[in-house]
């Protein structure tokens, strides 16, 4: 490091939570922000060090908190302003960082902006949203659609009617997210101030939601057709999204940021399967997000080659000073645990540690998504209770996100710690409640819970797990990956020792090269175990981390 500290975000390990499906305290089956309050003890007793939390602005909840009409207040459902202001204050208590989400590609049909924007084309507010005439003013006549751009959420065309003027608006999740017009100065300096106000609050940055739909193509020309359904709805995304303009205001975003003290960091979900469009909005590294996130590792079944491959790539496409971030779960996919599941559950606890040692090994910032350290699985909903827009439209295709979204088990009692004994849950629980929640596994010493608890402790007692650099030695070649992580640069007088990861995806058997060292963390062999033949044989499923 040269004598220099990293700034916080390099070295955290991020954990987000669902609002609605953490912790209900007020018995309504919705998850709240006393919820959150409430347990941050256990955030912290399990090693995190910064909270990413999903939205709890006022909101209809059309799309459960991504469809915001205040973006100064707390919905009622989650608590009020001041448990807001409350769970900043008790996470810098505890030392932990906290970031929102910031929602700013669109608003609900809700916000006082678009009530007022869609009562009349004078209106002050009207440019703050995209519209085009749905009637020739030569003919009368009622025109054809813009575009061919797709509503995502709905599988219709992302243009719908307004009545008052005669007008289309656009909108590409749902018909009540009306997309914003960042063209307009007036419209960005509004969210600019909604920037500046959580900050001033002492928020410590935010996970900014689908940044790169921010601005659409100047003509509105239609997109190339594509064979790909999900996610890009059969579609190119040429000409709605990545638009040049977008990264202008990535850096002005930035630049807000770097006014408040203390390394506030903008975290960036790029909504793409190529890693390089994901790459170019941290611009060189430091003038526009600190992080992005790379969706193809969200995607990926269980396969050595294709994960190595997914993780050299990002890597290589990264600006020289940019920072990796690595997250295998959210809200939005399939839990990993469901994506890279085993028949056989021995297997299956074997490959969520050794998810885990990757996950929190590799070079980057990683993201742990709520309930992710239980191996929390995907819960099979019936269709009569889909709440999610996505789920309801494309039913009986598995594109719904409520598996992912369900509440947490804190116990096997009725309610599940989660809710009242007697509270209907707003989504029912995973089916295997009663083998996984966190009182039945914080009690047994071989839990994944465990395991994410000790490779948390050996992540933060280590630098070179935290900023050092990685040597691939295994691409997935015979299913394994491994490589090695040291933290100082030649020729310095001490070194750090070197940590060396082994992660065998295969059932098979795998001899590897190794120097002589010492167990840090195994699932098939004693911590402190002394390792001093030049050929390590690998376990069927063996996650290894060796200190030497």
């Amino acid at each position: 490091m040269g004598g220099e500290t990293a700034p916080w975000w390099k070295t955290a390990v991020f954990y987000q939570i669902y609002p609605r499906s953490f912790r209900d305290t007020n018995g309504d089956g919705v998850g709240d922000l006393p919820g959150i309050i409430e347990k941050l003890d256990y955030i912290a007793d399990l090693g995190i060090s910064a909270l990413w939390v999903s939205p709890f602005f006022r909101s209809p909840m059309d799309d459960f908190g991504y469809d915001i009409s205040d973006y100064r207040d707390v919905d009622p459902s989650f608590g009020c302003f001041a448990d807001a202001r409350t769970l900043i204050a008790e996470c810098h208590k505890r030392g932990l960082k906290i970031v929102f989400d910031l929602v700013i590609n669109h608003t609900s049909d809700q916000h006082p902006w678009f009530i007022d924007a869609r009562r009349s084309k004078d209106n002050p507010r009207h440019d703050w949203y995209i519209w085009k005439p749905r009637t020739s003013p030569r003919t009368g006549k009622r025109l054809r659609k813009p575009n061919n751009w797709v509503c995502q959420f709905e599988f219709k065309s992302a243009w719908w009617d307004n009545e008052e003027t005669d007008e289309w608006y656009l909108a590409t999740f749902t018909r009540h997210q009306p997309e914003v017009n960042w063209r307009n100065p007036e419209l960005r300096a509004a969210m600019y101030d909604v920037v500046r106000f959580w900050l001033t609050e002492g928020v410590d940055g935010f996970r900014m939601d689908v940044v790169n739909w921010y601005v659409k193509d100047a003509y509105f020309r239609s997109n190339p057709l594509s064979l790909n359904a999900n996610p890009d709805i059969f579609q190119r995304h040429v000409y709605d999204r990545n638009q040049p303009e977008t990264h202008e205001i990535c850096r002005e975003i930035r630049a807000i940021a770097e006014d408040y003290p203390g390394d506030r960091v903008l975290i960036g979900e790029i909504f793409s399967r190529e890693p390089s469009i994901a790459a170019s909005y941290q611009g060189n590294g430091d003038d526009e997000l600190h992080l992005a996130f790379n969706m193809e590792l969200l995607y990926r079944k269980w396969n050595a080659k294709k994960l190595a491959a997914s993780i050299k790539k990002w890597y290589g496409v990264l600006p020289e000073r940019g920072w990796p971030n690595f997250t295998l779960s959210n809200h939005d996919q399939p839990r990993h645990a469901t994506r890279f599941q085993s028949k056989n559950p021995a297997t299956q606890k074997k490959r969520t540690q050794i998810a885990a040692m990757l996950l929190l090994t590799l070079k980057g910032t990683p993201f742990l998504y709520y309930g992710e350290e239980l191996g929390l699985q995907n819960a099979k909903i019936p269709r009569a209770e889909l709440v999610d827009p996505t789920g309801i439209t494309f039913w009986p295709l598995p594109m719904g996100r409520d598996g992912e979204r369900t509440p947490m088990p804190w116990n096997a009692d009725p309610g599940a710690g989660f809710t009242d004994a007697k509270t209907k849950p707003w989504l029912r629980f995973s089916a295997d409640v009663e083998n996984t929640n966190v009182r039945r596994e914080q009690n047994d010493e071989t839990s994944l819970w465990r395991w994410y608890q000790a490779l948390l402790g050996i992540r933060r007692s280590h630098q070179s797990l935290q900023t050092g650099t990685i040597e691939f030695s295994f691409e997935g070649q015979r299913g394994v990956i491994a490589y090695r992580r040291q933290s100082a640069p030649e020729g310095e007088a001490e070194c750090p020792k070197a940590i060396d990861c082994y992660l065998n995806l295969s059932n098979k058997s795998r001899a590897v090269p190794s120097p002589k060292g010492t167990v840090l963390l195994s699932n098939s062999r004693e911590t402190g175990m002394k390792l001093e033949s030049k050929t390590l044989v690998l376990a069927p499923h063996e996650a290894l981390l060796v200190i030497f």
